[in-house]
C-alpha cells in the first residue's frame, strides 16, 4: 500500500483527507502530542513542528506528503497570535523541505496549503493563478510567506503543488458550513456588511477530489480550490435561505461584525474581506467540478 505523510491532520481538512485516502494509502500524521492510533492503516509520528528529528524517517519512500500544519486563523488577530499564525506555517513547512532535502529516497509528491487570501483584495475582478500574489493584508502577508516557505529547498526529486485554500463547504464538523445553517435556521442569515464581497468556496467533496486529481496527474505548481462560481455574499445568503425554506434573514451590518468577532475571538476580516477567484488551472487540465450551487452541498 502507498504511503502518505499528513501533517496537521488533526483539524476539519485533514479529517476529510483522512477519510478519502484511507483506503489507498497508510497514513502517517505528523504530531505534536504523544497519541496512539485506533484504526488501521492511521499512525501517528511526534514531531516538534520546527525542526528535522526521528520523525523525518517517515518521509523515505513515502508516495505522498500532505502539509495543513499551521495556527488557527479563526481567532483575533492580536499581534501574539498574527505572530503564532505566520511562525507556525513557515516553521513547519521549512522543516518538512529540510527533512525531504536530507531523504535518500525522498517523497514523490509534497501538497502544499495556502490560501487564495495571497492574491489582492478583489470584487470586479477574480483572480487566477497567473495574476500577481501581491495582496497587502495580513492574512495575503502569510500566505506568500507561506509559499515562499514552500519552495525554499529545491527538492528536485520530489514534485510539489500548492492548494489555495477557499472557503471549504460541506456536512462535516468544523466546516463553516455548519454555522452558516444555524444561522440561517434561526432567523440570522441576512447578507454580512453591504454583502457585496465575493466569496470563492469549495465544497467538501471537490475539495478532496481536487487533491486526488493533483496527484493521479502529477501536476505541479499553484491551484486554486474553489469552483468556477463565486458569489457574492447576499448570494450566498440567499441560496442557503432558499435551500433551508427560510423566507428571511437578519442582516448583519460591518459594525456588528466587528463587534461581534471581538466578544466571540475571531477575526472581522474572515467574514467581510471579498475573496473573488477562479480555478483555471484545474479547469484547463481537465477537472470536473461536481458541486458548484450551495445546493450541491
Amino acid at each position: 500500500m502507498k504511503k502518505l505523510i499528513l501533517s496537521g491532520g488533526a483539524g476539519y481538512l485533514g479529517g476529510l483527507i483522512q477519510d478519502h485516502f484511507q483506503k489507498d494509502y497508510e497514513i502517517y500524521i505528523l504530531t505534536r502530542s504523544h497519541k496512539k492510533s485506533t484504526q488501521a492503516g492511521i499512525h501517528f509520528m511526534q514531531w516538534n513542528g520546527e525542526s528535522v528529528g526521528e520523525w523525518t524517517q517517515v518521509l523515505e519512500n513515502a508516495d505522498l506528503v500532505i502539509n495543513l500544519a499551521g495556527k488557527n486563523i479563526n481567532t483575533r488577530f492580536t499581534e501574539e497570535n498574527k505572530k503564532g499564525i505566520l511562525q507556525s506555517r513557515i516553521q513547519t513547512t521549512e522543516a518538512i523541505g529540510q527533512a525531504i532535502e536530507a531523504c535518500t529516497n525522498p517523497p514523490k509528491m509534497w501538497l502544499n496549503a495556502s490560501s487564495v487570501a495571497v492574491y489582492k483584495e478583489s470584487k470586479e475582478y477574480a483572480k487566477d493563478e497567473f495574476s500577481p500574489t501581491n495582496g497587502e493584508d495580513f492574512l495575503s502577508e502569510v500566505s506568500q510567506k507561506w509559499e515562499k516557505a514552500f519552495y525554499k529547498y529545491p527538492n528536485v526529486d520530489t514534485k510539489k503543488a500548492v492548494f489555495r485554500i477557499t472557503l471549504i463547504l460541506g456536512d462535516h464538523k468544523g466546516s463553516a458550513y455548519q454555522t452558516l445553517k444555524k444561522l440561517v435556521k434561526v432567523g440570522g442569515g441576512g447578507k454580512a456588511g453591504d454583502g457585496e464581497q465575493i466569496v470563492s468556496w469549495l465544497g467538501e467533496i471537490d475539495f478532496v477530489n481536487a487533491l486526488e486529481f493533483i496527484i493521479d496527474n502529477e501536476l505541479e505548481g499553484p491551484f486554486n480550490f474553489g469552483n468556477p462560481n463565486p458569489i457574492s455574499n447576499a448570494e450566498l445568503m440567499k441560496q442557503l435561505r432558499e435551500k433551508y425554506n427560510v423566507p428571511f434573514g437578519m442582516p448583519a451590518p460591518a459594525f456588528m461584525i466587528k463587534i461581534g468577532a471581538n466578544i466571540i475571538g475571531t477575526a472581522p476580516e474572515l467574514i467581510l474581506r471579498s475573496q473573488n477567484t477562479q480555478p483555471k488551472r484545474l479547469l484547463e487540465h481537465g477537472f470536473k467540478f461536481t458541486q458548484t450551487r450551495i445546493c450541491d452541498i
